[in-house]
């Protein structure tokens, strides 16, 4: 499957695409190595007044990414840089910063690409297709958010487990199934960015 180019890219389709851990994606963008940006609405920064696509320094929001015990669902931005490039500009007004959620969060798509072509992600050989992968993880994403956006997130994560483990069930061609660890793995960083709202 070829991957389709976008403008922007969220955290959690980064971590999907490349099957990168979400705190790698995270930690990319500490090294620098991915800019990430997010649209504010017109805010004070001493004497200039600034809105729009912005850069947010991810060391600023970093309560939304934890690696052990739950993160925060939103955090202040309290410092912004202009899309284009330049120095960080403290948001003097309003005073308290502007909140955000993770979700608000992107990663252009052109620093994207650059990463990929960096470090071959992606890369298709052009003699071989190379190997099938043995269980079809694209389909059931694909069927994953038609499922919650139809029906809303199951009440546990082994609901959800379980769930996906029957749609691979009924819809393998080679009739194998993945263990439980493998869809658990597969499906945590769906499973804690939906499961946060509750």
């Amino acid at each position: 499957m070829t991957a389709t180019p976008s403008a922007f890219y969220s955290f959690t389709e980064l971590a999907i695409r490349w099957e990168y851990a979400p705190s790698k994606v995270v930690d990319a963008a500490i090294l620098g190595q991915l800019r990430v940006v997010t649209g504010i609405p017109p805010v004070d920064c001493d004497r200039q007044r600034i809105g729009g696509l912005v850069q947010v320094n991810i060391a600023d929001v970093l309560v939304m990414f934890r690696r052990v015990g739950p993160s925060e669902r939103v955090a202040c931005l309290r410092r912004i840089a202009p899309y284009e490039g330049g120095d960080w500009i403290y948001i003097t007004d309003p005073t308290e910063g502007i909140q955000i959620c993770s979700s608000d969060l992107l990663v252009p798509g052109q620093d994207v690409q650059r990463y990929e072509d960096e470090r071959g992600l992606l890369r298709r050989s052009a003699h071989s297709a190379g190997a099938t992968p043995r269980y079809d993880w694209d389909a059931m994403y694909a069927w994953l958010f038609k499922r919650i956006n139809d029906y809303g997130v199951p009440e546990s994560q082994a609901a959800l487990v379980g769930e996906v483990q029957d749609w691979f069930v009924r819809n393998s061609r080679s009739g194998k199934v993945p263990e439980d660890s493998t869809i658990r793995k597969r499906i945590l960083m769906i499973w804690r960015l939906l499961s946060r709202g509750r």
